[in-house]
C-alpha cells in the first residue's frame, strides 16, 4: 500500500501522534503545511491570534464530527488540513448558511452539492448530512489532487474559487513565462486570503500554546453511529430511542428539515456511539401501522387546507405546524407534507403553545437554574420576562415561566381535579402518542406508571406529570 499522501513535509512525531488520546493533539502533529517565508502569513495569523474565542468556538463545535473526518482522511490517505477547513467555511456548524447559498460544514453550493450526488429536496439537505457531505467533499479534493498534480495551495485555492478560475490563472501566467505556484497566480482576493487562512490555523493547531489559544480535548474515539431507519419516520422516536435530547440529535442530524424522514429521501440517521443497537431493537419491535411517519402532497387548483385535511384525515392544526405555515394560503404545485395521525398529534401538541405559570424567586435562585427546572433555555425565560440573559434576579420578584405537565393536546381527557396530572387511554392510544401529547418521555411515563411492557387497555388511568407521580 502507498503511504498516505501529506500536503508536504515529513512527521513531526509519528509515533507520538499514534498514541496521542486527545484528537486535537494527534491532528496537531499531523500537520505537514509550514509557512512559507518568502510569503509570510502575519496577517491571518494574527486575526486568529486575536480572536481565540473564534477558535476555540470552532474547534469545541467540531466535537461531534472531528473523528469521523479524521477517520475518513486516513482511510483515503489524505492530509489532515482539509479537516481545518471547516472552521474557516463554517466554524463546524452543520447548519451553517452563507448569503450567497453555500450550506453544511462544507459549505457546498446546490449546483456542486448535485454533481457529487447529494441529494437535495423541501424535506432533506444533503450538504448538511455529515456523513454524505464528507464523502462528497473527499471525492472533490481527490479529483482536484489529481487534477492539479498534488499541488495542494492550488487544491485548496480551487475548492474555494473553482477549478476552473485557477486553471485560467495558470494558464494566463504560462503565456506570459510567468511561475504557477499559487503566489505567483492572479487569483480572487478571497481566494489570495483562503489559503494563508488554512496556513495560519496549521501554525495555530500544531502549536497552540505558543500564540495563548486553548484547544478543547476531544478523545480520539468515534462519537456517533449511523442507523438506516429504512423509510418514512418520525424522527421524534429516534429521539427517545437512543436517549438524546431534541437539540442534540438536530445538530447530528441537520439535513433533516423537520424530524421526519420521507419516501425517496436518505434514511440514515446518526446516534450517540453505542446506542444504536437499542434503536435497531426498538425500530424492529415497531409495528408497521405505527411506522408511517409521514408522505408528500402536491397542492392541485382550487385544493384548500381543509379539503386537504378532510381527504388525509390530518388536521389542518397539523398540516400547518408540519410544514411551517403561518396562513391557510397554499399555492398550487406547493409540496405539502401530510404526517401520519400519530405524528400528526405530537406536532399539533408541539404547536400548542404551552400553559404559563408564574415563579417567585428564592434565594439563589438565578435563569440559568430555572431555566433547567423549567425545561425551557434562558434566551426563552429571558423573553417571557422582558430581561436580559445575564439579568440579576432579586428575591420576591414574579417570573412567568412555561407551565409544566399540563395536557396540551386535549386537555378534556386529563382530569381537571388533578392539574392534567392523569390521562384515561382510549383507543388506539400507545405510549408513544400519549408521551407526545404530554410533551414527557416513554421512560417517564412508564417509570412513573410501574409499566414494563407497552401494552396498554382503553380505560386505564395513567400518571402523565412528574408531580402526580410524587403524590402516589
Amino acid at each position: 500500500m502507498p503511504a498516505r499522501a501529506p500536503a508536504e513535509g515529513a512527521p513531526a512525531s509519528a509515533a507520538s501522534a499514534a498514541v496521542e488520546p486527545d484528537l486535537w493533539r494527534r491532528i496537531g502533529f499531523e500537520l505537514r503545511m509550514a509557512p512559507d517565508p518568502r510569503h509570510p502569513i502575519k496577517p491571518p495569523l494574527s486575526y486568529f491570534h486575536n480572536s481565540p474565542k473564534f477558535v476555540t468556538r470552532a474547534a469545541t463545535q467540531a466535537r461531534p464530527f472531528l473523528h469521523y473526518v479524521y477517520t475518513e482522511l486516513t482511510r483515503r490517505q489524505l492530509p489532515y488540513e482539509i479537516l481545518l477547513l471547516p472552521i474557516i467555511e463554517s466554524a463546524y456548524n452543520p447548519a451553517a448558511t452563507s448569503p450567497g447559498g453555500a450550506a453544511g460544514i462544507w459549505q457546498f453550493m446546490p449546483a456542486t452539492a448535485r454533481r457529487f450526488d447529494l441529494h437535495l429536496s423541501r424535506w432533506y439537505d444533503g450538504r448538511r448530512d455529515i456523513v454524505a457531505s464528507t464523502t462528497a467533499a473527499l471525492d472533490y479534493f481527490e479529483e482536484l489532487r489529481d487534477r492539479f498534480m498534488g499541488d495542494w495551495r492550488l487544491v485548496f485555492a480551487a475548492y474555494n474559487c473553482g477549478e476552473r478560475t485557477v486553471e485560467r490563472a495558470i494558464e494566463r501566467n504560462q503565456r506570459l513565462g510567468r511561475r504557477t505556484d499559487f503566489w505567483a497566480l492572479d487569483l480572487p482576493r478571497g481566494t489570495r486570503e483562503y489559503v494563508p487562512k488554512l496556513i495560519a490555523l496549521v501554525e495555530i493547531v500544531a502549536h497552540p500554546a505558543a500564540y495563548g489559544i486553548e484547544l478543547p480535548r476531544i478523545p480520539a474515539e468515534p462519537y456517533f453511529d449511523v442507523v438506516d431507519v429504512g423509510g418514512a419516520l418520525d424522527l421524534n422516536r429516534v429521539v427517545d430511542w437512543s436517549g438524546m435530547d431534541g437539540q442534540a440529535f438536530d445538530v447530528l442530524n441537520a439535513a433533516f428539515r423537520k424530524r421526519f424522514t420521507v419516501d425517496g429521501a436518505p434514511t440514515l440517521v446518526l446516534v450517540p456511539h453505542g446506542r444504536a443497537a437499542r434503536v435497531e431493537t426498538m425500530l424492529a419491535a415497531l409495528p408497521e401501522s405505527e411506522r408511517r411517519a409521514a408522505r408528500t402532497h402536491v397542492v392541485a387548483r382550487g385544493e384548500t387546507l381543509s379539503h386537504i385535511a378532510s381527504a388525509t384525515g390530518v388536521s389542518v392544526a397539523a398540516l400547518k405546524a408540519a410544514n411551517h405555515l403561518r396562513s391557510n394560503r397554499l399555492a398550487v404545485g406547493q409540496e405539502l407534507l401530510v404526517p401520519a395521525p400519530a405524528a400528526a398529534l405530537a406536532l399539533t401538541a408541539a404547536a400548542t403553545p404551552a400553559p404559563r405559570a408564574t415563579h417567585v424567586v428564592r434565594n439563589g435562585d438565578n435563569l440559568w437554574d430555572l431555566a433547567r427546572h423549567y425545561d425551557t433555555s434562558v434566551a426563552e425565560l429571558a423573553r417571557l420576562n422582558g430581561l436580559g440573559t445575564h439579568a440579576t434576579l432579586h428575591l420576591g420578584q414574579k417570573l412567568r415561566v412555561p407551565g409544566r405537565g399540563a395536557a396540551v393536546a386535549a386537555p378534556a381527557a386529563a382530569d381537571d381535579d388533578a392539574a392534567g396530572r392523569h390521562y384515561e387511554v382510549r383507543k388506539g392510544d400507545s405510549l408513544w402518542t400519549i408521551s407526545r401529547r404530554f410533551k414527557i418521555t416513554v421512560a417517564d411515563l412508564k417509570r412513573w406508571n410501574g409499566l414494563s411492557g407497552g401494552a396498554l387497555q382503553p380505560g386505564q388511568r395513567l400518571v402523565v406529570a412528574g408531580d402526580a407521580a410524587r403524590d402516589i
